[in-house]
């Protein structure tokens, strides 16, 4: 669920209400996943380099 926020909301440039009727849940939902999501990749990073 996080990286299909991702996807929608940062890659396609989704606003909030459309990337939650997309997901099938809250726009509240897809703030919690992107925040996740986006903590996931800046650890994956942190890791990386």
């Amino acid at each position: 669920r996080q990286r299909e926020a991702f996807t929608l909301r940062v890659l396609q440039d989704l606003d909030g209400a459309t990337t939650a009727k997309a997901m099938g849940c809250s726009e509240g939902a897809v703030k919690t996943h992107l925040s996740r999501a986006r903590q996931a990749l800046q650890q994956s990073l942190e890791i990386a380099l």
